[in-house]
Parts: C-alpha cells; sequence; structure tokens
C-alpha cells in the first residue's frame, strides 16, 4: 500500500513553538479528519518552523492516535542562518527522549533534511549540504529511520545532467548520502504549462526517476491552486475545475504509479492559500473524494 496516495503535505509556518497549531489538539483533529474523509495513512510536515523538539512529539503523539505514519523535516529557513541545526536537533531529542524515544522509529516513517534544501541553496552550497546530509542519515539510521531530502530532482545542472538523462554532480552526491527519493513534480511552475497538459510531463519525471535515480520514490510535493496566488500570480489556468482534474489524474493513474513504484502526497491540506484541500470555511476543494491506494 506504498503506491498511489499516502497523505497531505502539512504546513506548520507558525514560529511560535505555543501556538496551537504546533499543538497536539490541532494535529490530531487534521489528521484524523484527512484519514477519515480521504483515506490518508501519512503526514508529510512541511516547514516545521518550531525548532523545538514539543512540535515533533505532538505530530507523533497525533499519529500515534489515529494510526498514521509522520516524516518529520528538519527547516532550513530558506538557508538563512543556521536554524537547521536545532531543527535536526528537536527531532534527535524526540529519539533520545525517555517517554517518546522507543515508539518515534515505528512512527516516523522516515526524516527529510529539507525541503528543496538545493534549490535555496542552504548550507554553504552542495558539497558541505550533502556531508551534512550524509551525518544526519547516519544518525537517522541508527534509529532504523530512513532518510533523504524532499527537492526537485529536475533541476538541469545540479540534480539532473543537462541532457536530463542522468544525475549531476550534485545529484549523484545527494543521492550517495540519500535512502530514497521524495521528488517535487512541479508542472505549475514548469513553463506555464496548462493543467491538461501536466501529466505528460509529470509522466517523463516518474521515468526519470525510475530508471536514472532508482531509489524508492515518493512524490512528495506537486501542486495546482484552485486560484490565483501568491506563488505564481500570472497563471491562467487555476480553478477548481483544473484543480480537481489535476488530482484525480493522479488517482486515476494509481496503476502506473504503482507500476513505477510511487507514491504520492497531495499539496496541501492546509496553510498554503490556494494550493489548500481546506477552504477557509472548513470545507473541501473537493468534497466526497477518496484517493486510492494500490
Amino acid at each position: 500500500m506504498q503506491y498511489g496516495f499516502q497523505g497531505f503535505s502539512y504546513a506548520l509556518e507558525d514560529g511560535d513553538c505555543s501556538a496551537a497549531s504546533n499543538g497536539f489538539d490541532a494535529m490530531n483533529k487534521d489528521f484524523a479528519k484527512m484519514k477519515k474523509d480521504f483515506g490518508a495513512t501519512m503526514v508529510r510536515m512541511y516547514y516545521p518552523v518550531c525548532a523545538d523538539k514539543s512540535v515533533f512529539i505532538n505530530a507523533l503523539k497525533a499519529g500515534v492516535a489515529n494510526n498514521m505514519a509522520v516524516i518529520p523535516q528538519v527547516w532550513f529557513n530558506f538557508g538563512d542562518g543556521d536554524v537547521w541545526k536545532q531543527s535536526q536537533q528537536a527531532i534527535i531529542d524526540v529519539l533520545e527522549d525517555s517517554t517518546y524515544g522507543k515508539i518515534a522509529p515505528y512512527v516516523f516513517h522516515s526524516a527529510d533534511f529539507g525541503s528543496e534544501p538545493i534549490g535555496d541553496g542552504v548550507d554553504n552550497g552542495p558539497d558541505q549540504f550533502a556531508k551534512d546530509l550524509a551525518v544526519f542519515k547516519q544518525k537517522m539510521n541508527s534509529y532504523g529511520i530512513p532518510a533523504g531530502i524532499s527537492e526537485d530532482w529536475d533541476r538541469p545542472g545540479t540534480m539532473s545532467n543537462n541532457a536530463g538523462n542522468g544525475l549531476a554532480s550534485t545529484g549523484q552526491k545527494v543521492k550517495a548520502a540519500s535512502d530514497y527519493v521524495h521528488a517535487h513534480i512541479m508542472p505549475y511552475y514548469h513553463g506555464n504549462l496548462q493543467e491538461s497538459q501536466t501529466w505528460d510531463y509529470i509522466s517523463k519525471q516518474i521515468k526519470f526517476l525510475h530508471d536514472v535515480v532508482k531509489m524508492p520514490i515518493f512524490i512528495t510535493e506537486t501542486q495546482w491552486a484552485w486560484g490565483a496566488n501568491e506563488h505564481y500570480a500570472n497563471h491562467n489556468d487555476v480553478g477548481v475545475s483544473q484543480y480537481t482534474a489535476y488530482w484525480k489524474k493522479y488517482d486515476s493513474e494509481c496503476e502506473t504509479l504503482k507500476a513505477n513504484g510511487v507514491g504520492w502526497f497531495l499539496h496541501d491540506w492546509r496553510g498554503e492559500s490556494t494550493f489548500d484541500m481546506v477552504k477557509d470555511d472548513g470545507s473541501y476543494v473537493i468534497p466526497n473524494w477518496k484517493p486510492r491506494k494500490c
């Protein structure tokens, strides 16, 4: 059941660790809705700006309460400063906690060393980043937890080569220090594609990951907006109909995804403007829908 729909990205972008959104009650309520209403079994923590172990403990507890796995993520603040060291330590602190440490490896499915860290140029560049990723991976592996990054592998000259048929130097280093591919496949930002053109691009990226990178694959981030937003103000093909068609196309391709060993996450649950499934009034952009596992 690792193929097809897994769950949602879950934005945690309030740096106040005592904020309600970082608390157990809010997470427990949201996780329960994801599971009951959409069949989600996993939550991808997204931009957990609070760099205290409490936010990861609360996610772990909500995972346990709802029988769901969690993917914690180190927050790099787009490369500004060294808050990532605090964020990384917060995850380690959970694993070493006398109360939660023993259960954490059964709840934390994997651990991401940032979201688009290569694109953001964090940690003084890719060479130092790859070294620190390798250290993070070794630490997570010591608890039985796989580690890697959540990133666009379609970055010609860095992650992929310019011909698009192999890995570039940075991609090779990241692969060597990773247990898996948590891929960003981003047609929303790719050449101002129309929604109806996106699957051709997505399928080519899946083939590249399957044939070239050759590691376990989740598509952890891909999106389509149901309205104009600051992420791409000039995009001319957004709306509820396109949003719905985009995500239901993923669901209709479940067998293709399974054949290539791919699971996917919907971006986002709530907190990313018109990329969200949950609207301000609490209703869903796509109601009465449970995407498939296969």
